[in-house]
Order: C-alpha cells, then sequence, then structure tokens
C-alpha cells in the first residue's frame, strides 16, 4: 500500500511514493530519465476528495481506485509512482511548468483538453445532481436547473458543462443557472448541507458513494457522459502508461480493479489509448 509520506515544498502538496526503488531493481523501467521530471520515478497529482476513486482515509493514507491503479501501473513499468496532492486547477499549470509528469485524478477528456496535454481514457463517467437527503426538491431533467443556486467544483468538466447550459438558456432569453464554484468536492457537499445552494453537481461516482453513506439524495445522473482519463505532459510516457494499461485490461485485472470500486471501464470494443493530438 501507500508508503513514505513526505511534505512536499511546491503547491503546499503531500507526495505519496506508490512503490520502492528496491522493488524495480530487477527491471529495467518502461520510461527514461529524459522523459520525466524527476529522474527514476513518474510524478502524478491526484487530488483525494472525490471517493471512491482518490480519498484519504482515516490514517492520513491515500486510497481508491486511481491509487490502486497507479501502483498497478508502476509496478508493470518498473518504475516507482509517486502521487502529488494538490487541489484541481493547480494540476495543469503544475504539468505546463514541468513540476509533475502527469495526473491521476480522472479528468474528463475534452477536444480542448486534448490540444494541451496526451490524455489516455481509461473509463467512462458523468455528472450527477444532488441534494441534501431531507430535501424535497425534484429535478426531473437538466432544464429544471435553470433558475436554480447549483454548486460545483471549479475549473472542472461538469463546471463546463452546466455554464454551456446556462448560456444556452440565456442565448434563448431564458434564465441562467447561478453558479457558485468550490476548490473542492469536498467543499461542494459542504456548501450544499449547509443551504448555501439548491443542489449540486458531482462526478456519479462521487455521488453515489455519497449517496451509499446517507450524506445527499441523488436527483438526476448520467448528464454529460463521457470519457475519463490519465494525462500526461509527454508522449513516451504516456505511450508506456497505455502499454500497461492494455496489459492489465488482456489479464482481467483492469476489469477485476473497476469492479472492486464500482466504476465503469472502457467499452471493450474501444481502445486504451491516447486520444487527441497532444500538445502542439
Amino acid at each position: 500500500m501507500v508508503s513514505t509520506l513526505l511534505r512536499a515544498s511546491a503547491f503546499g502538496a503531500v507526495i505519496f511514493s506508490l512503490s520502492s526503488v528496491a522493488a524495480h531493481a530487477a527491471c529495467t523501467p518502461a520510461i527514461g530519465d529524459d522523459n520525466l521530471v524527476a529522474p527514476g520515478k513518474l510524478q502524478l497529482s491526484i487530488n483525494p476528495t472525490n471517493p471512491p476513486q482518490q480519498f484519504v482515509d482515516k490514517d492520513g493514507q491515500l486510497q481508491g481506485l486511481n491509487v490502486e491503479l497507479a501502483q498497478e501501473l508502476g509496478k508493470r513499468m518498473c518504475l516507482p509512482v509517486e502521487l502529488v496532492r494538490m487541489d484541481f486547477p493547480a494540476m495543469m499549470p503544475a504539468m505546463t511548468a514541468a513540476r509533475i509528469d502527469g495526473t491521476d485524478t480522472g479528468m474528463f477528456w475534452t477536444e480542448e483538453r486534448s490540444k494541451l496535454m496526451y490524455m489516455v481514457p481509461y473509463a467512462i463517467q458523468a455528472i450527477s445532481v444532488v441534494v441534501p437527503p431531507d430535501s424535497g426538491t425534484k429535478i426531473a431533467s437538466e432544464q429544471d436547473l435553470i433558475g436554480k443556486t447549483s454548486a460545483v467544483e471549479v475549473s472542472t468538466y461538469q463546471m463546463n458543462w452546466l455554464k454551456k447550459l446556462s448560456d444556452t438558456s440565456v442565448a434563448k432569453g431564458g434564465a441562467a443557472v447561478e453558479m457558485r464554484t468550490f476548490p473542492t468536492a469536498t467543499n461542494v457537499v459542504s456548501a450544499l448541507l449547509a443551504k448555501q445552494v439548491d443542489n449540486a453537481l458531482l462526478v456519479d461516482s462521487v455521488a453515489r458513494d455519497l449517496v451509499g453513506r446517507g450524506r445527499v439524495r441523488e436527483v438526476l445522473t448520467g448528464l454529460g457522459l463521457a470519457r475519463t482519463t490519465l494525462t500526461f505532459r509527454n508522449k513516451t510516457a504516456a505511450e508506456a502508461v497505455v502499454k500497461a494499461l492494455n496489459a492489465m485490461r488482456a489479464d482481467g485485472s483492469y476489469q477485476a480493479l473497476f469492479d472492486k470500486f464500482g466504476l465503469t471501464t472502457m467499452p471493450a470494443d474501444q481502445p486504451l489509448a491516447i486520444a487527441g493530438p497532444g500538445p502542439a
């Protein structure tokens, strides 16, 4: 499991080493140092506020699908993986500035993003709308969000999806969505439960985890269905991860991992591969 908790100077982040150098001493790393930000390790950012994808347990240890996926990829690539904890808005600037190699946070694929980094889709997710468990609010369709106050995580796919919905309504002479943004999904849920907003938009797996714990009620789901990705600044690194992912798919460990956490894999007829052109 996760080991070697270190405090990082950049971004106020915390780095979690997922595999030791000794564990890889007998094999050749799939990614050479000339394709890595730091020699001998792959550094990926993560925001552990989205269970069951990624979260911190009561002992302060990183857990979740993306954590175990990174650990397994590291083993298969003979390369230690370090997960650098940071809020989502800081991730793309950090990668652009060559402070990390990529992200391991389930970033939604968009055409615009695919031109800024190498994106490797590995899961399917959507957006869910949630309300407090004692709320009588009924939302039958996305149009019922118009005129309401919604909480959403800043700089995310769900924020952009909601903004497009609002802008389309306004362009047709209708009302807007009053959108309030927060740095993490945890903050979004706190605002919702404090009755600061009418509803909140979350990634569907996060919403269902909260429903299972009785914290929220899901009133609408399946919005903006899209692929979620691992992302990289370097194509060679992305290609090495693609090879390891396909090996996991071939031996069944990919499906088994997703079944364990109740998330949806990429359809069998869709390749695990870089999607989009990558940086110009």
